[in-house]
């Protein structure tokens, strides 16, 4: 049996673009929560390798799950 040879989009993660949620609460006049009154946010998951539905993934968590608060965390998925 062969391996089957895919082309794989590779990127970086400096290519991906960062929603700039906090200016826009700014530009609408809304204040942000003092430090101490913060709600604790979500850790949240998402595993990534080198293609692009990983990409995808990473942007649809941004987009869909997370908050100010929460922490993202990327695992990377490396094959043997």
């Amino acid at each position: 049996m062969d391996t089957v040879e895919e082309d794989v989009e590779e990127y970086s993660w400096r290519d991906v673009v960062l929603p700039r949620l906090i200016s826009s609460t700014q530009e609408r006049g809304l204040d942000r929560e003092p430090a101490g009154e913060r709600r604790r946010g979500r850790d949240i998951l998402v595993a990534v390798d080198h293609g692009p539905n990983s990409r995808h993934a990473f942007h649809w968590a941004l987009a869909h799950l997370c908050r100010l608060s929460d922490t993202l965390h990327l695992i990377l998925a490396v094959s043997s």
